[in-house]
């Protein structure tokens, strides 16, 4: 039979298990990184890639530990929706500001239109008419639409936009210099056989923090973080590490 000292020994321990398990819990810091070579892919079955890296160092900078997945853009921005996943790294949209936080810019990505080397886009005007592939909810230069002549074709990454430029599908490829450049080194297609790329402009990928889950602690820890990795050449060595 248990005795009423062995009852109250076991719920003080259940008390502190569970104490300790939130505890831990709220140590986590639940991230998704865009599903984008080289932002965010597998390498042999283990995920890897510059958002990927960058977003575990700040987790882990701010005194959080790291829980990191891989997803689709609009996966990711459903995750940051829901709280499901509490910070997120890519460029500015209308979707995910509506549903987070942004804690300041991480890095610069040079957005770029890319065509086949025997048509060469050269200015937004030879592009009117034309056929892009763009990643599906990606936004990169409010230029490309309708309404200047421009239609897109969404595509669910780099490597797949470019497939279809090099099987005469779509006129041309639109989207992050490096990550089309990492797309086609995986691909084993040679520069030469694009045209030069077609500078759109340069522009900020940001730390967003969910709505759901922002706290006057969490945004304090992370941009002290942020501005730590920055300062450090922390971002930037992982930047260079991934850059062809």
């Amino acid at each position: 039979m248990v005795s009423m000292k062995q009852i109250i020994r076991i719920a003080i321990l259940v008390g502190l298990l569970v104490l300790f398990a939130t505890y831990a819990m709220a140590d986590v810091l639940n991230i998704v990184t865009l599903g984008l070579s080289p932002y965010g892919y597998y390498d042999k079955k283990n995920a890897t890639g510059l958002s990927y890296e960058v977003g575990n160092k700040l987790a882990e900078a701010a005194g959080y530990t790291p829980n990191n997945v891989i997803a689709p853009l609009a996966r990711a921005v459903s995750d940051i929706a829901s709280g499901d996943a509490d910070i997120v790294i890519m460029l500015p949209s209308p979707e995910v500001n509506k549903v987070a936080y942004n804690l300041g810019s991480v890095l610069y990505i040079e957005n770029v239109i890319i065509g086949r080397a025997e048509t060469p886009m050269r200015s937004l005007r030879e592009v009117r008419g034309k056929v892009l592939a763009t990643v599906r909810g990606a936004k990169y230069d409010d230029r490309i639409s309708k309404a200047n002549g421009i239609a897109t074709y969404p595509t669910e990454n780099y490597a797949q936009s470019l497939k279809m430029l090099m099987a005469k599908r779509v006129d041309g490829v639109v989207g992050p210099q490096l990550g089309i450049y990492h797309a086609a080194n995986k691909l084993r297609v040679p520069r030469r056989a694009f045209g030069k790329p077609l500078v759109l402009s340069t522009s900020p990928a940001r730390l967003f923090l969910s709505n759901m889950t922002v706290t006057p602690e969490r945004v304090r820890r992370l941009r002290q973080a942020l501005d730590l990795l920055l300062e450090n050449g922390t971002i930037k060595s992982l930047l260079e590490k991934y850059s062809l």
